[in-house]
């Protein structure tokens, strides 16, 4: 269902008694605080973890015009704080500068639920962002 300020999500599935969702940042940021919900069987826990990237102390490679790939660690993911290996200095970096010797984690959030039984139920929860408007 679709209200004017928000949109409400109602997907059914068949719930193992213990399982993981992941919402990637730019969804779960969307997502009414308290509103995500498993309903049709008793919950007996629902935790949330955040999933941060994984580049700290990872090898990059910085790219800028015009000159050579800089061998890099990443001190801090956040700001793209890096370390060149090879004089010690730091350096800050776009995203879009980065080249990459293993993937990177997407950041999110991870949820686990604890069902009393496994099970038919409904994942539910509200949503900014989803409009819909006539033709």
């Amino acid at each position: 269902r679709i209200y004017p300020s928000f949109t409400e999500i109602r997907e059914k599935f068949n719930a193992p008694q213990n399982f993981k969702m992941y919402f990637p940042r730019e969804v779960f940021d969307q997502i009414v605080n308290g509103s995500l919900c498993v309903e049709g069987i008793s919950v007996q826990s629902q935790n949330s973890v955040t999933k941060a990237n994984n580049l700290e102390n990872q090898t990059v490679y910085l790219r800028r015009p015009r000159e050579d790939p800089i061998e890099c660690i990443v001190i801090r993911p956040n700001d793209l704080l890096l370390k060149c290996v090879k004089t010690g200095r730091f350096i800050r970096a776009n995203q879009s500068e980065l080249e990459y010797v293993n993937i990177p984690e997407e950041e999110g959030q991870e949820v686990t639920f604890a069902l009393k039984e496994p099970g038919e139920a409904i994942l539910s929860y509200l949503i900014h962002g989803i409009t819909w408007t006539p033709r």
